[in-house]
């Protein structure tokens, strides 16, 4: 599908595997230069290799979303190597905790939410500034099925992506007259490589997260960087400020 892309600037945070490589590859694919961030340099460097072996335009750079520098410095390489920034995916994301919230660690609040939800504000923070000199631009934020409904067990890491839903719509209603749009997705569980490596030790392993999936399945990781492409592309010209269930129905009841 062509997305009329071509010769567009992207940034990937979270770029270095899962669904933020996958995605790199499909902006690289629509003729966008693309910007590879990751806490991984080694991963980040793979990303964009194997955009230039495909015969796209990348480059690197390793970035640790909770430094504001990192994140300051990633969008100037954008801007510095081609010009312009034109699309932004922020696709960070922890869990320190999988338990009820009375024993939750207190030192891990400050650690999920520069994580999860710091980071986002500051991308935006960023990323927002370099496309009101573009002229326009999409962001797209990685937040949670768990970032619109409550979940048990996870009293920590559902106010992180609350958070993440909270800002992006926020945001898309400020920068509107920017012609910038901010959208996020919210994943349910994933197929992750992690994901399927205990599948094929346990085919049953995964029946305890796909409990109130109506699918009764998990979420490919190309379903969501698919996403985030239509998201950016024009095709979605006139979507903004909208959380996007990708759950195989979770939060449809």
């Amino acid at each position: 599908m062509n997305y009329q892309m071509k010769d567009k600037v992207a940034l990937i945070i979270g770029g270095g595997g899962g669904s933020g490589r996958i995605s790199a590859q499909m902006f690289a694919q629509e003729g966008c230069k693309v910007v590879v961030a990751d806490i991984s340099e080694e991963e980040a460097k793979k990303t964009a290799d194997l955009i230039v072996a495909d015969g796209g335009v990348a480059v690197y750079i390793k970035c640790d979303v909770t430094k504001e520098e990192d994140i300051e410095a990633t969008v100037n390489l954008a801007e510095t190597t081609y010009g312009k920034l034109n699309f932004a995916l922020n696709i960070v994301g922890t869990n320190t905790d999988f338990t009820e919230l009375a024993n939750v660690p207190s030192k891990n609040f400050d650690v999920m939410f520069n994580v999860n939800t710091r980071s986002t504000f500051l991308g935006m923070k960023y990323e927002i500034a370099a496309m009101q000199k573009a002229g326009g631009g999409s962001i797209v934020n990685m937040a949670s099925a768990g970032g619109l409904v409550g979940q048990y067990k996870q009293g920590l890491y559902n106010p992180t992506k609350f958070a993440v839903v909270g800002m992006t719509k926020a945001a898309a209603l400020d920068y509107a007259k920017d012609n910038i749009r901010v959208n996020c997705i919210c994943p349910g569980p994933m197929l992750s490589a992690g994901m399927q490596a205990a599948l094929n030790k346990d085919p049953h392993f995964g029946d305890q997260y796909l409990t109130g999936i109506p699918l009764n399945r998990f979420i490919g990781q190309e379903e969501v960087a698919s996403a985030f492409l239509y998201l950016c592309s024009e095709k979605a010209a006139a979507i903004t400020g909208v959380a996007l269930p990708i759950d195989g129905g979770m939060v449809a009841d």
